[in-house]
This record gives C-alpha cells, structure tokens and sequence, in this order.
C-alpha cells in the first residue's frame, strides 16, 4: 500500500508541479566559447555541460530562486542567483576570468554522482587530459607518482602499480569508467592496459571507500574516465592527431581521434599505437624493457527522447612483446616478457533525469571485459615456462539519485560482479625432453552482490554538509579441485596422475563472506574559500582468488594461497583543511588507517617459500599537504609533501612497500603570449623503516623541466607542441617501490621528449 502511494505522489509530481527553462552560453573573457564547462543548480543538483559550441540547456526546473555554479578548469568559478518561472525561459551568456591556480574546479562522479572536487569531503586527487598530454607517461602509474600521497611501484618499465598512502594491489579497487579491473595480483600490470592517451581525467580516492564500491577499496579507488563524446545544437564534426617520441627509450606514440555530434546523437572512435626500446638507465641499458602496445575505442551516445540517454562503448588494449626485467616471483638469472597482454570491454549504460522533483535520476549499466595475460619465463637454456590465464569480468549496477526537500541528496543502488578464471602454466625442460604441466590457480569464480546508500544531508544554511552511507555484500567463491602436478609428459608419454603435492594442491571449495561496511564524511565552509573535512568509515576487503588458492612456482620464490584467510576489516580517519582562494589553494589532510587479519606472505621453512596468512594488526599513518600560490602576475609556485608510517602492531615489524617522506617544489609561468614553461624538483628521504626480505633505500633528488605552446591557429586545424627534459641532471636513484628481484635498480635516465598534437 505505501509502495502505491508513493508511485501517485511521484506522478503527481510529474504531472501538477510547475517548471521554467535555463538555457545559456559559456565563454571567455576574449568571447572564445569553452566547451565542457560545468553548469549545476545547486539547490536541486542540476548538473550539465557545455556542448561544442559552448552551450547548455536545462529543459525543466521547477518554478523558485536558485544559484547557478559555472566553472571550468583554469577559470575563476562564477556563482549567480536566478529566479524560475512557470512556462519561462532564462537565457544567459556567462564569461569566465582565467585562474593561474586549481580551486578545484573539476567534475568528478567517484562518490556515484557528479560533483566538484571542492564539494567532496573525501581526500581526493584529479589529473585531468591537459596534464597528460603535457608530459610523457607510459603508464597510468607515471601520471599519478606526483601526486601527494601516491607512488609508483615497479615491476618493470611497462608493468607498474600504484600504492595509496602505503596500500597497493588487493587494496585498491580501480575501474574504467565505472567498471571493475579484476586481474592478477602478481605483475597484475593492470594499470599499464589503458591507454594513456585516451583518457579525460583520473580521479583518485585517497582512503577507505568500501561503502561506495564493497570489497578492495580498503586503501582507495582510482577511476579513470575515458574521454567521452558531446552534444551539439547541429551535426559537428572533430578531431585530433597525436603524435610523439621519447629518447630514453626511443619510443614512439601515435594517437588519432575522431568526434561527431547532433543535439540527439555523439560518436567518438580513438586509436594508439606505441612502440618502445629498452630503457637506458644512469647505470646502462636496463635489458628486456622494450615494449609494443595498441589501443581502439568505440564510443556511442543517444537520446531516444527528452531526459534519456543511451551509451554504448568498446574497448580493445594489445600488448606484444612487453619486457619483464622485475618480479620477485622470477629467479635473478631469468628472461621473462609478455607475448600477450590484452583486454577488452563493453559497456552498456541507460539513464532517465528528471524523472521528478524527488526522483532525480536513475541508471542501469552492464559490462563485460576480458583480461588475457601470458607469460612466457625462460630461467635457463634449457628450461621454457609459459604460465597464462583469462580473466572474465562482467557486472551490472542500478543506481537511483534522490533528492528530498532540498536538504537529502540520497544515492542508493545495488551492484553485482563476477570475476571468472581460467589458467595454465607449463614447464618444458628440453635436455630431459619433459613438460610438467601445473594449475597455477584453481579454475574459479569470485562472486559479490552489494546494496549501498549515501545520504548528503545540508545543514547550517548549506555551510555544512554531512555525508552517511552504509552497504552490505554478500560474496560468494567457488573453486575446481587442483592437484599439482596437474600432469607429466616424457618422451611424447602423458601422465595424467602423477604423485601430487598436497602443499600445493587444492580441492573443490564452496565459500561465502558477508560484511558490512559505513562511513561519515562532512564538509564545513568555516569561512569563505576555507573549507574542514572529516572522514570516518569502516572497510572490509574479501581474500581474491590468488590470495586463497595461488601456486606459483617460477624458479624463484614459492608463494602459496591460503584457502582459510579471514576478511580484513578496516577503520579510516582522516582530518583535513582546504584553502580556495584565487591567488592561493592548499590541501592538506592527516590520516589514520588500521587493520586487522590484513593478508601478508608469512615466510615459512625456508627463505624462498611464502604462505598468505593473516596478521593480527595493522596501521597506516601520516600525512599529505599540496599547495599553489600565484605570488605574481602569471608565476605561479607549487609544492607538495607526503609522509606515510605502516605497521605490523601485532608482530612489532614495520610493513612492506611504504613510499619513503617525499615532497616537490615546482615553478610555472607564461614566458610569452605562446610558451609556457614549468620546473619542478622531486626529493625523497631514506627509507630504512622496512620490513623483512627489503632493504634501505638512501634519499634521492630529481629535477624536470617542460615545455608547451598555447593552441597555435594554422586556418585548417590548431597546433599544440609539448617537450621536456625529464631527470635532468641524469641522476641514478632507486625506488623504494620497485621490484627486489634485484634487477630494477634504478630508474630511467635522462628523458628528452617531444610531442605534437593537430586538433581540428
């Protein structure tokens, strides 16, 4: 009975309420229109974008006075009051002034629904398109490593992770435009199949989030949100051309994108092709380094009719004779690369705004992603190792927005993913003519099913906002039974039952972990432009397949799963401080991270053979703190600091892979109308609080220096040129975060890059 009342309220709603229409134009200061600039009504959370030719339009507001938000990255925000009428409609045209400095102007929907930065109370970091291009990344990892509270973590110059305040790998949830990558822990190079050149933004959550996105987020989230398609008054058609070569390796990039449009329809098809040598290194040439990738995405938007959207995307991301000179999972004296490494996606997504003055929005997305990884380890002349594996990804989310009396901001949903694998792993000794086939994982299925709500709640004359939300998953794993050896064949002769290693065997199993997970975040405006934060949350993480069921026997270290692990559970602090101003912005936040049953490889025997196991307890603690000051004119002063502490409270020993205190110190400026210029140096401290099989790292400095043009007008297209010397001084130094299979030692030399992008 209340479920029909409802659905009559919200019709009524629909069919009596009153409404106007907000229709403008967004442009600069030299009325140049800026397109993709960010339109919200506030008091209802309307949220748009400029379209091609700068403009926007909200179709239905219902009748009362708001504020009207515009930004854009690199301007000034601008904030008026606009009055709605019934059956009227408002046109504006807003110029924007230009900002030296971020103030966190950029749109992000890592929380489940589109915001400002400045808006979020979580600790976040964003890197958008314009930064990318200026520099030369290899990697996802390469662009985040600057970033306060982040590192780069290295198993080669391709394969890189990142670590969040101390937590990599298991406990980081990262997605591709909202979609789960799900792959290997071991040389996961997860975030080495995207494509750099294809990307709009990252945004990166510093902190627990399980309460958003269930089991991984314990340590953060990185969402990368691939560049997208635009609406437009009438057809348009775009595009670019990008190309470019870095010396350090000589490698080479080319990147083509090409973008149609209507006022009901957008296409946008990309495509990247990248070819790179062995990287030079202060110490000499770091062998079986080199790399070739390639990369295709389809995207497609449509409007059936007022307020709904369709999206359809494809993914295709191809790596062939990727170098491995690291792992710790491979014996010193071995070559291994990847001859494929591959990943495809689709994604379907539809939306319905406006559905009524309470029911904002709501969304039904599906996807299905493939992840084919192999190996292939040659430890000796006569001995080949082919390990391989699927990993098949698909999920689907509903997500309703609601928005009640003005003052709730309610998302709530539900989310359902699988991931299945597949593996296989064989051992061919040539001299004694014998393979010895192996299941390096169980073929098995991990399973999570999620309810989640987030409620932003605004108090205090809309100076506070409080943000709670809870979720509850259900996780199911389900297992193959796996005896290892899996078979022998001498001499051409198979055996397929051969003697077995109970260690390294595993029989059928049949899991469930539930758990619960919350948080408490709030946002205070303690006076203009200076905004307290405050963040509490409670985090889980289930055990992955590799951490319950791995064998990984490789010539090197053994490391074996654990199919009895424990869920690690979680509780994040975090405290922090935001300054906004137009000539000066600061971010800083303390945190506070603990553990318990966290997932470690216990050495037991010997030193070569690792048992996951579960530790007693955990923490992480310390700090990051960036700021920009726009001290004179167009010069603008920049540094950061980061500085994070992990513990085994429960066994007295200090943590693995934690980033040394590091810090930046950098410069900008226009020299002229056409160039830009921008200096920055990197310091790291030793770091000699580490843990068992690690060793210290003495402190280091690095220097870099780049350049770019503004957009330069050649009548048919516009031409930017970005270059730059990276480790100018061609110092050697070791990362802390790098592989200790003994073999990345050093990172790349001095790097002398250049690139061009035609945009039409």
């Amino acid at each position: 009975m209340k479920f029909i009342i409802f659905i009559l309220f919200a019709y009524a709603n629909i069919v009596f309420a009153q409404f106007g229409k907000l229709s403008g134009t967004v442009v600069n200061e030299n009325n140049q229109i800026l397109v993709g600039a960010n339109i919200s009504v506030n008091e209802i959370y309307l949220k748009t974008t400029s379209n091609l030719s700068g403009n926007f339009i909200f179709s239905k507001i219902p009748t009362g006075k708001y504020t009207l938000t515009v930004s854009h990255i690199g301007y000034k925000p601008k904030i008026d009051s606009i009055f709605i009428k019934n059956e009227k409609t408002i046109n504006l045209k807003i110029a924007l002034s230009v900002s030296q400095i971020y103030t966190g102007e950029v749109k992000v929907i890592s929380t489940k629904s589109e915001k400002l930065e400045r808006d979020i109370s979580l600790p976040m970091e964003v890197i958008g398109s314009k930064v990318l291009e200026a520099g030369s990344y290899i990697s996802i990892s390469d662009a985040l490593k600057n970033e306060p509270g982040l590192a780069i973590a290295r198993d080669g110059v391709w394969g890189t992770h990142v670590s969040i305040r101390g937590l990599s790998r298991n406990n980081i949830v990262t997605l591709v435009d909202g979609n789960r990558v799900e792959t290997s822990n071991n040389l996961a190079a997860g975030l080495s199949m995207i494509d750099v050149n294809d990307i709009e933004r990252i945004e990166v959550i510093k902190g627990g989030a399980s309460s958003l996105y269930g089991t991984g987020a314990t340590g953060g989230v990185i969402n990368i949100q691939t560049k997208g398609g635009i609406y437009n008054d009438s057809f348009k058609l775009n595009g670019s051309f990008l190309s470019g070569f870095n010396s350090v390796n000589n490698g080479s990039l080319g990147n083509i994108s090409v973008n149609a449009g209507a006022s009901n329809w957008f296409a946008k098809l990309s495509g990247s092709i990248r070819n790179a040598e062995n990287t030079e290194t202060p110490e000499g040439t770091l062998e079986n380094s080199q790399f070739h990738d390639n990369n295709i995405s389809v995207l497609f938007g449509f409007i059936p009719f007022e307020n709904n959207e369709l999206q359809v995307s494809y993914q295709n991301f191809k790596a062939t004779d990727v170098g491995i000179p690291g792992g710790k999972t491979f014996p010193v004296t071995a070559t291994a690369s990847y001859p494929i490494e591959e990943r495809k996606m689709f994604s379907a997504e539809y939306k319905i705004n406006n559905l009524s003055e309470v029911l904002a929005n709501t969304s039904v997305k599906y996807f299905h992603q493939t992840l084919k990884r192999e190996v292939l380890l040659i430890p000796s002349a006569t001995v080949k190792m082919t390990p391989g594996a699927d990993h098949i990804i698909d999920g689907i989310q509903l997500q309703t927005n609601w928005l009640f009396g003005k003052k709730h901001w309610v998302v709530s949903g539900i989310d359902a993913w699988q991931r299945e694998y597949n593996g296989h792993r064989e051992k061919t000794i040539s001299n004694l003519n014998k393979i010895i086939g192996d299941i390096p994982i169980p073929n098995s299925k991990f399973q999570s099913v999620g309810i989640f709500a987030q409620d932003e709640i605004r108090l205090i004359d809309n100076k506070l906002s409080l943000t709670v939300g809870g979720r509850f998953d259900q996780i199911h794993i389900t297992s193959d039974d796996a005896r290892n050896p899996n078979y022998i064949i001498v001499n051409g002769v198979r055996n397929d039952s051969p003697p077995s290693n109970p260690q390294a065997s595993f029989k059928a199993s049949n899991t469930y972990n539930h758990s619960w997970s919350a948080n408490i975040g709030m946002l205070y405006n303690l006076m203009t432009n200076i905004d307290l934060t405050l963040n509490l949350a409670r985090t889980f993480r289930s055990p992955n397949l590799e951490e319950r069921f791995q064998y990984i026997d490789l010539g090197g270290n053994i490391y074996l799963g654990n199919p009895d692990l424990n869920p690690e559970q979680g509780y994040f602090f975090d405290a922090g401080i935001r300054i906004w101003n137009s000539n000066f912005t600061l971010k800083g936040n303390v945190f506070y991270n603990s553990f318990y049953n966290l997932v470690i490889d216990k050495e037991v025997i010997s030193d070569s053979l690792f048992i996951k196991n579960n530790v007693g307890e955990a923490r992480l603690y310390g700090f990051d703190f960036s700021l920009e000051y726009n001290f004179y004119k167009e010069m603008v002063l920049y540094s950061s600091i980061a500085y994070v502490r992990g513990e085994d409270t429960g066994n007295d020993l200090d943590l693995p892979e934690i980033a040394p205190l590091n810090g930046r110190l950098g410069f900008r400026t226009k020299l002229t109308d056409l160039f830009n210029l921008n200096f920055t140096a990197s310091v790291f401290a030793e770091q000699d609080k580490i843990a068992q099989g690690e060793e210290k790292t003495p402190g280091y400095a690095t220097f870099d220096c780049s350049f770019n043009t503004t957009k330069i007008n050649l009548s048919l297209a516009n031409l930017e040129l970005f270059a730059g010397i990276e480790n100018i001084t061609d110092v050697a130094y070791r990362n802390h975060l790098a592989t200790n299979r003994g073999l990345i030692r050093w990172e790349p030399g001095r790097n002398l890059f250049i690139k061009a992008k035609l945009s039409w």
